[in-house]
């Protein structure tokens, strides 16, 4: 824990117990908990549920990299997080998806794109849990070095769909720290870091494909570009044009980062501008209208009503 740039630098210590420590993320990068839960000697469990304010920048020196190789197995519940390293290579994971790394590098760059982020994640350094599992478990040392080798072999971060075991396991793990069933915890993150050992070399095969990091920085800006202006006619064409990328990469790069199409994700984007002004503003819906992209009040209510089954106005009466 003394390694984390997390817990050191973005939250502090608020409850501790014989089993686990909780630290609350401090208000200037957010709101919410990392709860560290202890296994057995030198493996540990996180349960992570925070708002993150902004894009993470890891400047200290100090912990740029960890005092011995770290193995870390992120199993996201909820939300989606872009991550980079100093070397830029790239980790894009989401709900349903897996994250892996073993190494001493720690992460340079981290940015949430949903509001909440939610996971459980293993980790401890590698040789203590090697050590660890041979001694209890009989586990050669062996199959952990090996896992890491696996880990490390690829270009980027692997990242990979869940399969059913895996969701098994980690929801049992959700539900016994929900009620507090400390050794069916300890019992279910043994058995789920056992499994990944057995079978990450089969699993790989679902693994994400990374565009590079260039691409996937325009895809971003991409992004906030259609944020920013959800009230002009907006194209893939255009996009494509305007940030000097390929259609085809661009539908498919803006996928993965943002688990949704183009055109998918300006709709959206246009019916939660117009839910926020018909809120949290006195304008007309015709000028509502206009904001969100659309040419008059009925095309708008059409979409409107379509997307959340009620209409503008009655969306504004409800409050």
């Amino acid at each position: 824990m003394s390694d984390s740039f997390y817990l050191n630098k973005m939250a502090v210590l608020s409850n501790y117990t014989e089993d686990y420590f909780t630290y609350k993320l401090l208000p200037e990068y957010g709101e919410g908990t990392f709860t560290i839960f202890k296994i057995i000697p030198g493996f540990y469990l996180s349960f992570n549920n925070f708002v993150m304010k902004n894009k993470i920048i890891n400047c200290d020196k100090k912990y740029e990299l960890f005092s011995q190789t770290r193995m870390k197995i992120d199993y996201c519940l909820k939300g989606k997080v872009l991550a980079y390293n100093r070397k830029g290579k790239v980790c894009v994971s989401n709900k349903g998806k897996t994250s892996y790394y073993t190494g001493v590098e720690n992460l340079y760059t981290v940015e949430h794109f949903d509001k909440q982020y939610e996971s459980i994640t293993l980790y401890g350094y590698i040789n203590e849990i090697a050590n660890v599992f041979e001694e209890i478990f009989k586990v050669k040392k062996k199959s952990f070095f090996d896992f890491c080798k696996l880990v490390n072999e690829e270009k980027e971060f692997i990242v990979i769909k869940r399969d059913t075991t895996a969701i098994r396991l980690v929801n049992e793990i959700k539900e016994g720290l929900k009620n507090k069933e400390n050794e069916n915890t300890r019992l279910r993150a043994i058995e789920l870091l056992l499994y990944e050992l057995k079978n990450f070399k089969g699993n790989k095969r679902r693994k994400e494909v990374y565009y590079s990091r260039s691409t996937i920085d325009k895809i971003i800006d991409i992004e906030r570009y259609i944020i920013n202006n959800l009230d002009q006619k907006i194209t893939i064409n255009k996009l494509s044009s305007k940030f000097d990328i390929s259609v085809d990469i661009l539908k498919k790069c803006f996928k993965q980062v943002f688990s949704t199409s183009v055109y998918a994700y300006v709709k959206k984007s246009r019916m939660e501008k117009g839910k926020e002004l018909l809120k949290n503003s006195d304008k007309l819906i015709t000028e509502i209208a206009l904001i969100c992209g659309y040419n008059n009040h009925h095309s708008f209510s059409k979409a409107f009503k379509g997307h959340y089954k009620i209409t503008p106005r009655e969306m504004r009466k409800s409050g």
